[in-house]
């Protein structure tokens, strides 16, 4: 059933209510003694119309966690891998530091000619704040977007193994949010403290399963909320 057939059958109910309401007015006409004893049988569509309200509302707020869940993924993770392609070329050592070693040796690292020592600022500037941005956008939908917490701690984690990504944190983190703010400096702490630690990809996982199930994040999602 979709939503213009259930709301043309509330719109019905609420129809078929007011005109028993004016009927009752006189109480002496023949309509109104039958209205009673249909008082009974009408009632049934109480229960009837909550649940048929409630099922739109939980197609309609599926839809928007499907949604939210869709821009996500395209904004925070797919397009932050874009932005270090685009930006490869003038940042390198940054981009080059967000991925374990093992990562880049397993993918296969491309040889793109590139030497300089020091990061153009504005590419740098860049980057960082659209990284720190998908985690500051994390926290606003937690929960809402349907994939995982963990799955997304996952991403967030090589990004918080690098040195320069963190120094680049000490200077912007004041553009965020008080939550976003001690998210962030909960994985480059973590981070810091497992920097030896993880050797592959089951490594990553259970580390953020162990974040996402510590007292510190729930209480960071419990304030965002």
């Amino acid at each position: 059933m979709d939503k213009a057939t259930l709301l043309f059958i509330l719109s019905l109910m609420f129809l078929m209510g007011y005109i028993v309401y004016i009927i009752q007015q006189n109480k002496n006409n023949i309509a109104a003694k039958f209205t009673e004893k249909m008082v009974l049988f009408s009632s049934i569509f109480i229960p009837v119309g909550i649940y048929l309200t409630y099922t739109i509302f939980a197609g309609q707020l599926n839809e928007m966690r499907i949604n939210a869940t869709y821009r996500m993924i395209d904004r925070g993770w797919l397009g932050i891998n874009k932005h270090f392609i685009d930006n490869y070329d003038k940042c390198p050592n940054l981009i080059d530091s967000l991925s374990y070693d093992w990562q880049i040796n397993t993918l296969g690292k491309k040889t793109y000619n590139i030497k300089q020592d020091e990061d153009d600022w504005a590419a740098s500037n860049y980057v960082s704040n659209c990284i720190f941005q998908s985690m500051e956008d994390f926290m606003t939908a937690v929960g809402l977007d349907e994939t995982a917490p963990e799955v997304w701690v996952c991403n967030f984690l090589p990004w918080t193994n690098s040195n320069i990504l963190k120094n680049n944190w000490l200077v912007l983190k004041s553009n965020y949010s008080d939550t976003t703010i001690e998210f962030v400096d909960y994985l480059f702490d973590i981070s810091s403290k497992n920097k030896n630690k993880i050797k592959n990809t089951s490594d990553v996982l259970k580390l953020s399963k162990d974040i996402v199930n510590s007292d510190v994040f729930a209480n960071i999602v419990d304030k965002r909320r």
